[in-house]
């Protein structure tokens, strides 16, 4: 990825290279998807590689396109699994506009990374609040024994969760 990535690309061939990068992040998605990477680790580093420079200041950069593949094919996973849909698109978004030239793109690179792990923190939050006002519902419903829905319906309401959730956050 890393050679096809940083070819020196020509006019009217960018689309070969981006194109080859696809199949073989493909093949590696379908065919080799227990083998992991610390994508997050590997695209930073190339981000910086690219600004800083390595020994060879004439060393090929990343297309801004192949880059931009790269970082959304590194977090697909992550970005899928967030429970709030607008906080997919809103990342979605993020990668699509912002700049990736080699001048921005270690900065959007970590700003990319830094909302999803915003994202991820808030989600992790989010299924824990819902599990403890579960608890504290299912603990009212456990001492006052109600026999029917309506009486369930009051203690959803008076099982404190609307104090204690808050509280928590």
């Amino acid at each position: 990825i890393e050679t096809i990535g940083r070819a020196r690309y020509l006019p009217g061939r960018a689309g070969a290279s981006l194109s080859c990068i696809k199949n073989i992040l493909d093949v590696k998605r379908s065919r080799f998807s227990s083998q992991r990477v610390d994508w997050q680790k590997v695209v930073t580093e190339w981000a910086a590689e690219d600004l800083f420079g390595t020994s060879d200041p004439q060393a090929p950069k990343f297309h801004h396109d192949a880059f931009k593949r790269l970082v959304a094919f590194g977090i697909a996973e992550r970005v899928n699994s967030l429970g709030v849909a607008e906080w997919r698109k809103e990342i979605e978004n993020d990668i699509d506009q912002l700049r990736w030239f080699v001048a921005y793109r270690l900065q959007s690179t970590k700003k990319v990374y830094s909302k999803l792990a915003h994202y991820e923190h808030l989600d992790r939050l989010r299924e824990a609040t819902t599990v403890l006002e579960l608890a504290l519902w299912k603990s009212d419903i456990d001492r006052s024994a109600p026999n029917g829905q309506e009486e369930r319906d009051v203690c959803r309401v008076r099982c404190g969760a609307d104090v204690v959730v808050p509280n928590v956050l």
